[in-house]
């Protein structure tokens, strides 16, 4: 199942008038409004052309709807979806909220509108409840991580059909500190290394070293910056996920500095198997405002054998602003 990138609600907030309809009876193609959800629809019957699948379902299921919408001005209704009763109300529910999200910073309360329904059994809301979390921030992903029941996230894990979309629960289990839990993740982590898969990586690992704050990240420098034969794919990998932990806000945290300082560290071990990495060190680096591993990627520096143009711009980068921060001892 692929990945959308807008959700239902980015397209209801985007319109002035939202309506539910049904299909005149015994007047095919034609529709009336049964219910404004917002706006002033003032239309009595209009024409709509609807697929025959869709019509079945309205006929079979007197209490559904098609739901539309429009801009002010226009005179002819989109289609946004088709609603069960159920689903019906989650739209209202969510056209009575959208004054509240305009005002909410960082749209929080979006966000925590949306985890409540992370559990829900009805597929269109849960999709739509996930489509809304999983582009959130990590540290957002975080905070709405306990709204969701773990057996709800193993069952979610456990659908092959929606492996594109398991990244959010992963991470939401890597919030988890039961035992079992952390041991699933480790297993996970460590069988994805041996058969060196990609299939969701970077969540696993972002998991891994998130629930074994004490040794994760140098299990995971030994499993991929200590082997020479990963695939520039599998380090990329790695390297999102330590770009996600280590650009965690609350650097003042004594376990969030702890996890950056042994992600920073890692970064020497990297550099000695994998010197063609350093543009995504230098990156790291420069946007932590860190000082370290200046005399390896200062031998690097403008080794085209090593550093493609991208790369070597991003060491030289680095280098001219490392003086200006402050110093993190590494080996």
């Amino acid at each position: 199942m692929p990945y959308p990138e807008q959700t239902l609600t980015d397209r209801l907030l985007d319109y002035d008038e939202v309506v539910f309809s049904r299909e005149v009876p015994d007047t095919p193609y034609w529709f009336e409004i049964v219910e404004t959800v917002s706006g002033l629809a003032v239309d009595s019957r209009f024409e709509l052309f609807c697929d025959s699948a869709t019509r079945r379902k309205l006929l079979m299921k007197p209490e559904s709807i098609l739901v539309l919408a429009r801009k002010n001005g226009d005179e002819k209704w989109d289609r946004i979806t088709y609603a069960d009763r159920e689903y019906q109300e989650f739209i209202r529910a969510i056209v009575l909220m959208a004054d509240d999200w305009a005002h909410s910073p960082g749209n929080k309360e979006r966000l925590h509108f949306f985890a409540r329904y992370l559990a829900s059994d009805h597929p269109q809301i849960h999709q739509q409840a996930y489509l809304e979390i999983g582009r959130a921030p990590y540290a957002m992903i975080k905070w709405v991580a306990q709204d969701v029941p773990v057996e709800k996230i193993y069952m979610l894990l456990g659908n092959y059909r929606f492996i594109d979309w398991h990244n959010l629960y992963i991470l939401m289990l890597g919030q988890s500190r039961d035992p079992g839990d952390r041991g699933y993740i480790a297993e996970k982590v460590r069988n994805t290394a041996r058969v060196r898969s990609t299939i969701n990586l970077a969540a696993w690992l972002t998991a891994f070293m998130e629930s074994h704050p004490e040794n994760g990240v140098d299990e995971v420098a030994q499993l991929y910056f200590a082997n020479r034969h990963r695939t520039r794919e599998e380090l990329e990998q790695v390297m999102a996920s330590m770009s996600v932990l280590g650009s965690q806000q609350g650097i003042a945290s004594m376990e969030v500095f702890k996890l950056r300082y042994k992600i920073i560290k890692s970064f020497g071990l990297l550099l000695e198997n994998y010197p063609a990495m350093a543009g995504e060190v230098a990156k790291n680096l420069a946007m932590w405002q860190v000082q370290a591993h200046v005399d390896r990627l200062s031998t690097l520096k403008g080794n085209e054998a090593i550093l493609d143009d991208s790369a070597m711009y991003l060491v030289n980068y680095y280098l001219s602003l490392a003086p200006r921060f402050r110093l993190m001892q590494t080996p």
